[in-house]
C-alpha cells in the first residue's frame, strides 16, 4: 500500500543500507562513550524522517532512546522551540512510564507537573534536575531556558542510565534566531559549547536547505566547524525505485516492472514522487499499461490541481519568492544544462547577476563537471517546462509515442493545450486538444494518406465524440514527418472507411470555430 502522508517504516523501508550503517556506527560509538555528530543532507521529501525512524526501530535498545524533532513544528523560529525540544527529550525518557505525552502537556503546567510526580524515576532524580523539569512549561524563554534545555539530555541520561540520539530536522533554521529575535542569544555557539561536553548523547542534524546546512557545519566561520560528519541522502537508484512501485502495489492491482521502469525514467528516484504516482496509478482500474501511466502522470503532474503539481507550485514559490530573475533562470535551466553565459543570454541578465541567481539556487541546481548548471530534479524540470508557454507538448514528449509527439507539437504551436484522457473517458481517441472552451478528440495514425479504418472502429469514434460532446478529427503523421489534420465528414464510407488528402483541414482553428 502506497503511503504519501506518513514516514515509511519496516517492512516497507528500503534502499538506505549505507545510511543505516552510518547511523549504526554512530550508535556503537555512543555506547562506547565516544559520541559523534552527524549532518544528513537531502532535498525535501527525500526520506530523512523515515531513515531516522527506521534507525530508531532497528538500533534502539532499552537504554538507548531516539529523539526526533522538526524545527518546522515550532515555526516561526523563536527560543520557544528549545522548550519544545526539551519536551520531546522528556517524552523519550519518561512518557512510557507516565502514560502520557509531555509534548502535549508542555502548554498545560499543572497537568505536566502531575504527570511528572506520578513517575517513580522522576522522584529518584537529583533535586536540581527535578526543579528544571517542573519549571519547563512556565520558565521564561531566554538564554537561561536555552542553556537548561540543551543540558537536559545529558542530565537525564546520567540520572536514568540512558543514552540518547537527538535528531533535529531543518536545523539550518536555528541560524536565524540570533538575528531575528531582539535581545535573543545566538543559540549556535551555546549548542556547540554545551553539546561538546556530553558523553551520553549523539546529535544528528538534517535539513532541506542543503547549501545553508553544509555551510553551517563545515565553514571555518561556523561554531560547528569540523564537529559534524556529513551524510548525503539522495534519490533511490533505478532498482529500488522500480521495486518500490512493484512491491507496494496492492495484490489485485499489480504494477508491471516495465511500467515502473518508465515511471522512474520520467520522475526519477524521489520516494515521495514514486509513492504519489503509485497511489494515483493504482486508483485506476487495472491492467496498468502505457495508457494508464499517461493518465496517472497527467492527473498527478501535468494538471493544475494534481498533487505533485501543487507541491511543485509551492516549492517554486518558496524558491523564487518575488524574484523574476530567479524564476527566469529556473525556466532557462528546465530545458537542459547551460553555461552561466548561456543562461545570462536567455534571461537577458549581466554575468554578475546571473552568477548571483545561480548561487541563490544552489539547493535546486547543481554545477556539472563540464561547467554547466542543471536542475537536479528531473520531475521538477518537466513541470517547469510544462507550465511555460507552449509547454502543453511536454506530457507527450515524455510519455507519448513519436506520432503523438509530432501531433502535439503541431497543435501546441497553434495555441492548443493537449492532455491525455483516461481510457474510460477517452475511448477511441489518443489525444484531447483543448483551446478555450473547444475540445477536440484526435485519433493519431503514423501513415501516408489515405488512412483506412474498419467501419466498427469508425463508428466507435463517432459515438464517443457524440457522447462526450467533442469535435473530432484524424491526424496523419506522414513518413516525411508532416502532420495532416483530416475532417471526418469528408471520409468515404463503405464496409471500410477511407479518408485522404481531400479531407485535409487547412485552418484547424477556423474549422473548429465553425463547428
Amino acid at each position: 500500500m502506497f503511503r504519501t502522508s506518513l514516514p515509511i517504516a519496516a517492512p516497507r523501508f528500503r534502499d538506505r543500507a549505507q545510511a543505516l550503517e552510518r547511523l549504526a556506527r554512530l550508535v556503537a560509538d555512543l555506547a562506547e562513550g565516544s559520541p559523534r555528530w552527524l549532518a544528513i543532507l537531502g532535498q525535501r521529501k527525500i526520506g530523512k524522517t523515515s531513515l531516522l525512524l527506521e534507525a530508531a526501530r532497528t538500533l534502539g535498545r532499552k537504554d538507548l532512546r531516539f529523539v526526533a524533532f522538526d524545527v518546522f513544528d515550532a515555526m516561526p523560529p523563536s527560543l520557544e522551540l528549545f522548550r519544545r525540544l526539551a519536551a520531546h527529550v522528556l517524552d523519550a525518557a519518561l512518557a512510557e512510564e507516565a502514560g502520557t505525552s509531555f509534548t502535549l502537556l508542555v502548554d498545560r503546567p499543572e497537568e505536566h507537573r502531575a504527570a511528572l510526580v506520578a513517575t517513580e524515576r522522576f522522584l529518584r532524580m537529583p533535586p536540581a534536575l527535578r526543579s528544571t523539569l517542573l519549571e519547563l512549561p512556565t520558565r521564561r524563554a531566554d538564554e537561561h531556558l536555552v542553556r537548561a534545555t540543551l543540558a537536559l539530555p545529558e542530565q537525564l541520561g546520567q540520572a536514568l542510565g540512558l543514552r540518547f540520539v537527538v535528531a533535529i530536522d531543518e536545523f539550518q533554521e536555528l541560524a536565524t534566531l540570533g538575528a531575528t529575535a531582539r535581545g535573543a542569544p545566538d543559540p549556535l555557539p551555546l549548542m556547540r559549547s554545551i553539546w561538546q561536553r556530553h558523553q551520553r548523547v549523539a546529535y544528528v542534524v538534517s535539513g532541506s536547505s542543503r547549501t545553508m546546512l553544509t555551510e553551517l557545519v563545515t565553514s571555518e566561520r561556523s561554531p560547528f566547524f569540523q564537529h559534524f560528519d556529513l551524510l548525503e541522502l539522495g534519490p533511490f537508484d533505478e532498482r529500488d525505485a522500480v521495486a518500490l512501485l512493484v512491491e507496494e502495489a496492492p495484490r489485485d492491482r499489480p504494477i508491471p516492472a516495465a511500467i515502473a521502469t518508465r515511471a522512474y525514467a520520467i520522475l526519477g528516484g524521489n520516494p515521495f514522487y514514486l509513492q504519489l504516482l503509485g497511489e494515483t496509478l493504482t486508483a485506476l482500474d487495472p491492467p496498468y499499461d502505457e495508457g494508464a501511466l499517461k493518465e496517472a502522470l497527467q492527473s498527478l503532474l501535468f494538471s493544475r490541481s494534481g498533487r505533485l503539481s501543487l507541491y511543485f507550485a509551492a516549492e517554486h514559490q518558496r524558491i523564487v519568492g518575488r524574484s523574476a530573475g530567479i524564476a527566469a533562470v529556473l525556466d532557462a535551466l528546465a530545458h537542459g544544462p547551460r553555461r552561466p553565459s548561456e543562461v545570462g543570454a536567455v534571461v537577458r541578465a549581466s554575468s554578475g547577476a546571473t552568477v548571483r541567481y545561480l548561487e541563490r539556487l544552489a539547493d535546486t541546481v547543481q554545477k556539472l563537471g563540464d561547467g554547466t548548471y542543471a536542475i537536479d530534479d528531473r520531475a521538477f524540470a518537466a513541470w517547469l517546462r510544462w507550465r511555460a508557454p507552449g509547454g502543453s507538448v511536454v506530457p507527450m514528449k515524455l510519455v507519448g509515442d513519436e506520432a503523438e509527439q509530432r501531433v502535439a507539437e503541431h497543435l501546441a504551436a497553434l495555441g492548443f493545450e493537449l492532455v491525455y484522457q483516461s481510457r474510460g473517458s477517452r475511448g477511441a481517441f489518443d489525444l484531447l486538444a483543448v483551446r478555450g472552451p473547444r475540445q477536440l478528440g484526435i485519433q493519431v495514425k503514423r501513415s501516408a494518406l489515405p488512412l483506412r479504418f474498419p467501419r466498427a472502429a469508425w463508428d466507435r469514434m463517432s459515438a464517443d465524440a457524440d457522447r462526450w460532446g467533442w469535435s473530432w478529427c484524424l491526424a496523419a503523421v506522414e513518413p516525411a514527418g508532416g502532420v495532416a489534420l483530416l475532417d471526418p465528414t469528408r471520409a468515404y464510407k463503405r464496409k471500410e472507411v477511407r479518408i485522404g488528402d481531400t479531407a485535409r483541414i487547412d485552418n484547424v482553428l477556423a474549422w473548429l470555430d465553425a463547428r
